[in-house]
């Protein structure tokens, strides 16, 4: 498997140098969802001490605060490795060859690691106990909500990376991340190592398992529907040209 760096491609989603120690890359990938995932858990727990039976209010600070977060986190680690902080991201980018087995399953393990971190440290920020009240009600429309919330992220994603969009492509996915956010039924968690951290998430982004077990197949196939439009929006040449003669492995 191969992988085109960010310098290489003009690409959004790929680290700046791929020969850069593994565990480094990685190690930023735990440390950037774990702080996305103590702004997730955290901007719940503030909206809910502020304005407890307004859950519109609730919603809109958690999306505002969830995207601004990954913004900041994908430019400030974009470079390094390639700020996906969404196992996701880097399984679709293995799938396509752009990425090593060892690299994909370094980088998942982090993320599922750093997220489970965020939630727990938010916890103790706020001095809050684990106490799931999810008001959420187990139906199909949950399950299509989230399909349609990967498939839209994972879109977004790799339209600006394959697009090349290197500056804009986080603004991107953090406008598109705030609207799904607001306007699905599921507030679209698209992102597997956020769903099973919520289960240690104190306040309204916390789930219990039934809902965890459900939306994480869920995301799987939105992912894996969004490769397929990805693929026929931007086919891959069987001919290599000269912008993508230098080619590194990581």
């Amino acid at each position: 498997m191969t992988s085109h760096s960010a310098t290489d491609n003009g690409s959004c989603f790929f680290e700046r140098n791929p020969n850069l120690e593994l565990s480094r890359r990685a190690f930023v990938e735990g440390v950037g969802t774990l702080l996305l995932m103590l702004v997730i858990t955290a901007s719940g727990l503030t909206a809910q001490r502020l304005s407890v039976e307004n859950e519109l209010i609730i919603l809109l600070v958690i999306g505002f605060a969830t995207s601004a977060a990954l913004v900041g986190l994908i430019l400030a680690f974009g470079s390094v490795s390639g700020g996906h902080f969404n196992p996701l991201i880097t399984a679709l980018q293995w799938l396509a060859g752009d990425r090593k087995l060892n690299c994909t399953i370094a980088y998942i393990f982090a993320q599922f690691i750093g997220g489970v971190m965020g939630a727990l440290v938010a916890n103790q920020l706020f001095d809050s106990t684990l106490n799931i009240s999810a008001t959420l009600t187990l139906k199909p429309t949950l399950v299509y909500s989230e399909i349609l919330a990967a498939t839209g992220l994972m879109i977004v994603v790799f339209g600006c990376s394959r697009g090349g969009l290197t500056l804009t492509g986080p603004f991107a996915v953090g406008a598109w991340l705030l609207s799904a956010i607001v306007s699905t039924p599921s507030t679209s968690y698209a992102n597997p190592a956020i769903i099973v951290s919520a289960l240690f998430a104190a306040g309204p982004v916390g789930l219990p398992l039934d809902i965890v077990l459900i939306y994480l197949p869920a995301e799987v196939v939105g992912a894996l529907l969004a490769f397929s439009i990805i693929s026929v929006a931007f086919p891959r040449s069987t001919q290599p040209d000269e912008s993508t003669q230098s080619i590194r492995k990581p």
